[in-house]
């Protein structure tokens, strides 16, 4: 009779091990899913160049556009650029830059540098 007792016990314990094992494996299977749905505005901006070639370092000459805008069909070289969000600022409902454009010179044209600032430029006289 002692050792059916002694079985049982052994048996019940290893149930019980097993459930609690069971339990805490499903506990931490499912990984929470994201609830908020909600994207990150991207972190750039696009600006067209609207004055003659030459000028293209002068922050002032650069206007904000949607990215869904073309680009400027070749009427200027570098004539449009994506700008990372850490280089604009928001003035009067307007979005305009911080900073003048970083520029390399090719011929009549200075050519939007590639970098921290302009991520990408569009049209360019290479």
């Amino acid at each position: 009779m002692e050792t059916n007792k002694n079985n049982k016990r052994v048996w019940l314990g290893a149930m019980f091990s097993f459930a609690l094992v069971a339990i805490m494996g499903l506990t931490f299977a499912f990984k929470a899913g994201d609830k908020t749905g909600i994207k990150d505005p991207e972190p750039y901006y696009f600006f067209k160049y609207s004055a003659a070639p030459g000028n293209e370092g002068d922050k002032s000459f650069w206007t904000n556009v949607s990215s869904e805008e073309p680009a400027c069909n070749g009427e200027n070289d570098g004539c449009l650029i994506k700008v990372d969000a850490g280089y604009v600022e928001e003035i009067d409902s307007q979005i305009v830059l911080t900073e003048d454009i970083p520029v390399s010179t090719t011929g009549a044209h200075r050519n939007p540098v590639v970098g921290d600032m302009v991520l990408e430029a569009f049209n360019r006289n290479l």
